[in-house]
């Protein structure tokens, strides 16, 4: 009788320590993935975004996912670099003047830089290839809207604006969150400096939300508390990460955006921000937490 209940005792606690086991892997299972996922809408924008920020995680350890979500078919300058005053020449030609270079040219361009500065993060790219409203053709500036646009039809996805209002893009967004299962997604602001920023991170905040109705485990939403949210008062970052070890890397995946800089990196970044921009700390705003 004794034997019989120690037996009985011990497949109970058996069985314990498996339903204790299971639950404790479903609960692991269902926790985001060690992974960093950075949505800007250029070439170039993770870096602004959070380029430190990146390699710091990344060299934590966490997997980085350099996501560009528009097909770059404008912002590209055949001769001197475009914003930066002095920027070395972009071709062979001695020209004072800056010539937009034709949408595909462009677009291939800086996706190539965009694979360089990826490379430089360790990080692997990823481009949506969702459309932008206006691209050059010649020295001309072709907008949405225009017959020239629609008779040029180019390539890519629908124009990023509007794809926040169809399902089925919003699905492509869905789907990358799905695969990567990211513990820390960082888009631009919402509302923010410009309007393909302001679309592309409305984009995927659409999805995340999405993905959490699914439980689908995402963690963190962080967005730069610049545009609206700083000029109106409406937001103070959260979150503050210090980058001044990895700056060295943020800015070297700057360099590789030759069409964009000049390859002038820091130089170029503190030239287009308030001379009080501290880039050895880069600030956050959490706008979804899903860990709690």
């Amino acid at each position: 009788m004794k034997q019989k209940k120690y037996l009985m005792a011990q497949r109970l606690m058996f069985l314990f320590t498996l339903l204790s086991f299971s639950i404790i892997s479903a609960q692991e299972n269902n926790k985001p993935r060690k992974c960093i996922l950075v949505f800007g809408a250029h070439a170039d924008d993770v870096e602004s975004i959070a380029g430190g920020t990146f390699a710091k995680y990344i060299a934590m350890g966490y997997e980085g996912i350099y996501v560009g979500a528009i097909n770059n078919l404008a912002g590209c300058s055949l001769e001197r670099t475009p914003y930066f005053k002095g920027a070395p020449l972009f071709t062979i030609s001695n020209s004072p003047h800056k010539y937009p270079v034709d949408a595909l040219e462009t677009s291939q361009i800086r996706e190539e830089e965009a694979l360089h500065a990826a490379a430089v993060f360790g990080a692997t790219p990823v481009f949506l290839n969702f459309n932008e409203p206006w691209f050059s053709m010649g020295r001309k500036q072709i907008d949405y809207g225009t017959k020239q646009y629609l008779q040029f039809s180019p390539t890519g996805r629908r124009l990023i604006s509007i794809a926040t209002i169809v399902s089925a893009d919003v699905n492509v967004v869905c789907d990358l969150l799905r695969k990567y299962q990211p513990e820390i997604v960082i888009t631009h602001t919402l509302g923010g400096e410009k309007l393909d920023h302001g679309n592309a991170a409305y984009l995927i905040y659409l999805a995340f939300k999405k993905v959490m109705k699914e439980k689908v485990p995402v963690g963190k939403l962080w967005m730069p508390p610049r545009g609206w949210l700083s000029e109106s008062y409406r937001g103070k970052p959260d979150v503050l990460i210090d980058v001044k070890d990895f700056l060295k890397t943020k800015y070297a995946a700057y360099d590789k955006h030759v069409s964009q800089n000049g390859g002038f990196g820091r130089d170029y970044v503190l030239s287009n921000r308030k001379k009080t921009y501290n880039d050895e700390v880069e600030e956050f705003i959490t706008v979804i937490d899903n860990t709690k």
